[in-house]
């Protein structure tokens, strides 16, 4: 049981108490490290029945309330076949502080591939142009490409402006999805621009949209969140 995953759902104020009442129960089964702003766990199916008494409900009553979790509270809640990974904490409700003005890398491009093993099919990081800071969106091999990546590095959430501060904000976004702390040091290394003449793959698309395509070889792109350009 994790006290500072309770205290912080405690924290959010929900007004829906069912909708609490499930929070609770995650993160009852949440194990939070006590410097992370990000929290996890996973659910397995054979998880639910048992969850769903508890919260006094049917399993489809549960299962839904789990959706609708992520429409009440900014966090993600992704199902997958036979489980559900859920992440949250105040890495997604408290905008991060803008770091001091300065100058960003220079040269590093728009988007360029992140290769880390495991999540190097579709995941992309880079410069946005014209503004300065560093952006990621990160998705695992096999997840799908056309839908919303896995991990958003983005303002207003984040707002990083050097390639050690990006290893730092995935290294603390990925850790739940990899069973184990990663260490910045070990992004940076799939952090390595690549050179400027990029190959056809690597070509940028109009914004918002994703070329068709499985597999390495496939065109990366860049997207936008939803809440991209908002000030919480």
């Amino acid at each position: 049981m994790s006290e500072r995953a309770i205290a912080y759902v405690q924290s959010l104020g929900l007004t829906d108490r069912t909708a609490e009442r499930v929070f609770l129960l995650l993160a009852e089964r949440t194990r939070a490290d006590e410097q992370s702003p990000v929290m996890g766990l996973q659910l397995r199916e054979v998880d639910i029945p048992d969850l769903a008494a508890r919260a006094g409900m049917d399993t489809q009553q549960f299962r839904d309330l789990l959706r609708a979790l992520k429409t009440m509270v900014r966090m993600d809640v992704l199902e997958h076949d036979g489980g559900w990974e859920i992440v949250y904490g105040p890495a997604y409700t408290t905008p991060q502080p803008p770091s001091p003005a300065r100058t960003g890398p220079v040269g590093i491009g728009a988007i360029q591939p992140f290769t880390m093993p495991g999540w190097d099919d579709y995941s992309t990081w880079g410069q946005e142009e014209g503004l300065g800071h560093l952006y990621a969106q990160l998705y695992r091999n096999g997840d799908n490409p056309g839908a919303a990546p896995r991990i958003w590095i983005t303002p207003p959430r984040y707002l990083v402006q050097t390639i050690d501060e990006l290893a730092a904000a995935i290294a603390s976004a990925i850790t739940p999805y990899a069973g184990g702390c990663v260490p910045p040091e070990a992004i940076k290394r799939w952090l390595t621009p690549q050179p400027p003449a990029r190959p056809p793959h690597l070509a940028t698309e109009p914004r918002g949209q994703r070329s068709s395509g499985t597999g390495p070889s496939a065109p990366y792109t860049r997207i936008r969140p939803p809440h991209w350009g908002e000030r919480t």
